[in-house]
């Protein structure tokens, strides 16, 4: 699993490419507060599992199972979505995120998908 993050001086977006998003957040991705536009998420490698990819406005920790996600994305078994945003949504402390294949802080939230989920964020 690797979070690369790029960005340019001549575009005011970032993008953020995790390659195998788990239960273990990552926290604070951007390093400050940030609005997102878009997001893609790939499950294909989760054939007959649903993920569910959480995504908090914090800065500082999140502890899946007990931090409650401001925002939550179900994606099914082998599927991939793309969520735009044109509007963007608000991350006004940090933006951070973690995947499980439990949905929001009930039960077993900490339980990491299989194979590996991709998470692509656009943010300004």
């Amino acid at each position: 699993m690797a979070l690369s993050i790029a960005s340019s001086s001549s575009f005011a977006y970032k993008i953020a490419v995790e390659t195998d998003l788990e239960a273990d957040a990552k926290v604070n991705v951007f390093g400050g507060g940030a609005t997102l536009h878009s997001i893609d998420i790939d499950n294909a490698a989760n054939g007959g599992v649903a993920v569910f990819l959480k995504l908090f406005d914090s800065s500082s920790t999140v502890t899946p199972g007990t931090t409650k996600p401001d925002h939550q994305l179900r994606v099914g078994g082998g599927e991939r979505i793309l969520a735009q945003y044109p509007s963007g949504v608000s991350f006004s402390n940090g933006l951070s995120m973690n995947c499980s294949t439990t949905a929001g802080t009930a039960g077993d939230d900490t339980t990491d998908p299989v194979g590996a989920v991709i998470v692509n964020l656009v943010v300004a």
